[in-house]
């Protein structure tokens, strides 16, 4: 795997630490879906606009605690550092300029008053030409969020329809316990079972290639014979293929890349879970659950103590 590659595998990484539109339903105007662009592999872009202006290609990141403006276009729409942000991940920390757009727009939706760091050319090693930023979590945490990766769409809702209408094992997101004002809070994690490893708490990652698991350093059973390149520095890693548990489902043969790292706590061994591994996921940051391939709940299949409360509101 060349350095190109490895940088792409674990671009996250580096800046934090599709169920389709159902044919003939109509969408209400918290809901909305577009579809998704494929840049290099999993990942996937869409067009938004910052302040009414563009639009403008920007990679979806739910691994992203923030939202990533190319240097370029920072300047291009007038904007002015407010301060810095840390940019935190396993090789280490930088700071950027921090700044705020008063409206980020994706489609009809929009939230104001997002915050927004820029960096230099942040897709640049992975050749995203025409990609003028990235999509994180401070924007994408208003909405649940349906990922069809078989038709490559994304649906966001800003309401509750959505999570009304799939069905299948919930399993539990869990938020760091840090103040609601810090952006780091906001990460979807999961818990899995990794062989080998034991329990793990993995970031639910649109932005990944692979399954990257973070270690302490010591903790790796030898040097490892592949470096990952992340925006802040490099990683020693192992790689090798792993069987996932996640709730009552099971991943085999997936493809990790174990790696150590000295900004982790001793012993704590985290990583990211692509998103792109499963046909469809809905993450539910009303709910803070997660459905691994979802199913849609028609009319005839309300389940019945639903069905009951409909007829008592009548």
């Amino acid at each position: 795997m060349n350095s190109r590659a490895l940088f792409c595998a674990l671009l996250i990484v580096g800046v934090l630490l599709s169920f389709a539109a159902v044919p003939g339903s109509a969408q209400s105007r918290q809901t909305v879906t577009v579809s998704l662009r494929p840049y290099k592999g999993s990942r996937s872009v869409v067009a938004v606009k910052l302040n009414g202006a563009g639009p403008y290609d920007f990679m979806v990141d739910t691994g992203a605690t923030v939202t990533v403006v190319d240097t370029a276009l920072f300047e291009e729409l007038g904007l002015h550092a407010e301060g810095s942000s840390r940019i935190v991940s396993s090789a280490g920390v930088t700071k950027q300029v921090l700044s705020q757009v008063k409206e980020i727009t994706l489609d009809h939706l929009s939230v104001p008053n997002i915050a927004v760091v820029s960096m230099q050319a942040p897709l640049e090693k992975c050749e995203y030409r025409g990609v003028r930023g990235i999509l994180g979590e401070n924007f994408l945490r208003h909405f649940d969020i349906l990922f069809d990766n078989q038709h490559r769409t994304m649906t966001l809702d800003a309401a509750d329809d959505l999570a009304a209408s799939l069905m299948g094992e919930r399993v539990p997101i869990l938020f760091p316990p840090l103040p609601r004002e810090d952006e780091n809070r906001y990460q979807p994690m999961i818990s899995a079972d990794l062989q080998g490893y034991g329990p793990v708490r993995l970031l639910l990652d649109s932005g990944a290639a692979q399954l990257v698991l973070i270690q302490w350093a010591s903790q790796l059973s030898r040097l490892g014979d592949t470096r990952l390149t992340t925006i802040n520095g490099s990683l020693i890693c192992e790689s090798a293929n792993q069987r996932v548990h996640l709730g009552k489902k099971t991943i085999s043969n997936l493809p990790m890349m174990s790696c150590q790292s000295t900004t982790v706590k001793t012993k704590e061994s985290l990583g990211t879970l692509p998103t792109a591994v499963f046909k469809q996921i809905f993450i539910s940051h009303a709910g803070c659950y997660a459905i691994i391939n979802p199913t849609r709940v028609h009319p005839t299949q309300v389940p019945e103590e639903m069905a009951v409360v409909a007829n008592l509101s009548q």
